[in-house]
């Protein structure tokens, strides 16, 4: 009874008043669970009331989870203005990135880029809600200009010569949200693959293995002028060497298809080398490295996609097209060629894979082949 906290001197009209006013304790509990009901558990119908109140309104267009949203807004926004409030923003949507500002000389000096770990997951909406809360957390005066992962080409600094306002001045990306920020994202596929006695003899590049004898000049188209292999090196270093070379000069693109075969296009290879195991090689591939070298027994194949070749279709099979033709008033020069662009050729070291291809990411595709 509260009566027993008076003083001795207290009156029985004091007391009996003070029993009175005693909160009972059903009451009591239900006064300190509405203290705690906005802070520890709210329900779901509170979340957008408990938002405006601490004035998070302007992230809900990109943070879909209220709760993260009210656990942690009040710290963003005593953080807001810094680098630590872009993580914070970035953490609510899944992601985390290295902000890099823009050098001073540049014109937009204000303007910085976001270096991620790993790749954005999706396109949209994901990259529409880095773009907000990103916007948000930092200074009024700081752009978004660019993300970045894995492909990243800068700008060339030419200012105030004739390279200036050329090609080189921009950096690589494209823009696919409204806001207009640029997005260079890259990713890698490597695929280590032996030619088969199948697909030697189908493009007409095959020579038996030799075992224990020499390699025969009969047996091959090679002039001797033209070897590019010594005369006492072993008859398997030969063999290997001419079924590489042959493909040097030859007309190389990598098809991709969906998981039905469907052709989606064509990629014209940017390398196609006889390359040598080396230390501190031109071409790395896994965690080696390799020189193109006249005698070469591998053969490395690279193509890489450009931004906006193919997207929204997700790509099920590779295979290398050895000897097909541009189709009648399809211009040279092009790397990217539709399915109906190029005729002929023959299909060798085809893979299965499960690649989304999309604007923002050039598909990086290397090939190591073995005989």
């Amino acid at each position: 009874m509260t009566s027993a906290l008076l003083p001795t001197n207290a009156t029985p009209w004091e007391r009996v008043l003070a029993d009175a006013m005693l909160i009972p304790p059903v009451v009591s509990s239900a006064i300190t669970a509405m203290r705690r009901v906005k802070y520890v558990s709210p329900r779901p119908s509170m979340l957008p009331y408990l938002v405006w109140e601490y004035g998070l309104g302007e992230l809900t267009p990109y943070v879909p989870n209220l709760y993260n949203l009210i656990d942690q807004g009040v710290r963003w926004q005593r953080l807001r203005g810094t680098v630590s409030a872009v993580a914070v923003g970035l953490a609510w949507v899944g992601y985390s990135a290295t902000l890099e500002e823009a050098w001073t000389g540049r014109r937009f000096w204000n303007s910085f880029q976001l270096r991620f770990p790993s790749l954005p997951v999706r396109d949209l909406p994901d990259l529409e809600q880095i773009e907000g809360v990103t916007g948000l957390s930092v200074p009024k005066r700081s752009i978004l200009r660019r993300g970045v992962f894995q492909y990243n080409v800068g700008a060339v600094e030419a200012e105030s010569t004739r390279l200036d306002t050329s090609l080189l001045d921009h950096e690589s990306g494209v823009a696919v949200t409204q806001a207009g920020t640029i997005w260079s994202f890259g990713r890698t596929h490597s695929f280590d693959h032996t030619l088969s006695e199948a697909e030697g003899q189908t493009i007409g590049n095959w020579l038996e293995p030799v075992e224990g004898g020499p390699l025969l000049w009969m047996s091959i188209e090679t002039p001797w002028e033209e070897a590019e292999f010594a005369w006492d090196e072993d008859a398997a270093s030969q063999r290997q060497s001419v079924m590489a070379g042959w493909f040097v000069g030859q007309a190389i693109h990598l098809r991709l298809a969906d998981a039905e075969g469907a052709t989606i296009g064509y990629r014209r290879c940017r390398a196609v080398r006889a390359v040598r195991l080396e230390f501190d090689g031109a071409y790395a591939f896994g965690a080696d490295t390799y020189n193109p070298l006249p005698g070469g027994g591998l053969l490395y194949l690279e193509a890489m996609t450009q931004f906006g070749d193919a997207s929204e279709i997700t790509c099920g099979r590779i295979s290398v097209l050895v000897g097909a033709a541009r189709a009648a008033g399809v211009t040279p020069g092009r790397l990217w060629l539709e399915p109906d662009e190029l005729v002929g050729g023959n299909e060798i070291a085809e893979q299965v894979v499960d690649i989304p291809l999309r604007a923002t990411v050039r598909e990086q595709f290397k090939i190591l082949m073995r005989f």
